[in-house]
């Protein structure tokens, strides 16, 4: 149960890592999910290709970029 005393502890607000947390990292965050879903909406509409499958085909080339690139930085680290 909240008291009197409590309230009269309590800070002045939230700390600023939070503020900036509530005020600038949430909101970009779910701008850009927003954006991912119309822009692939809009890719399966154009295609006829489900979003499940343009997705997965999307997460597969990055997992195989990824991969190429972990090799490629491995063979230099070799070279030198």
């Amino acid at each position: 149960m909240v008291t009197r005393d409590y309230m009269l502890r309590k800070g002045a607000g939230p700390s600023a890592a939070k503020l900036f947390f509530d005020t600038r990292a949430v909101p970009l965050a779910a701008n850009m999910a927003g954006g991912l879903e119309v822009a692939l909406d809009r890719a399966a509409a154009r295609s006829g290709l489900r979003p499940s499958l343009i997705l997965a085909g999307v997460a597969g080339v990055g997992a195989l970029a990824v991969l190429r690139l972990v090799r490629a930085s491995r063979r230099t680290r070799r070279a030198v």
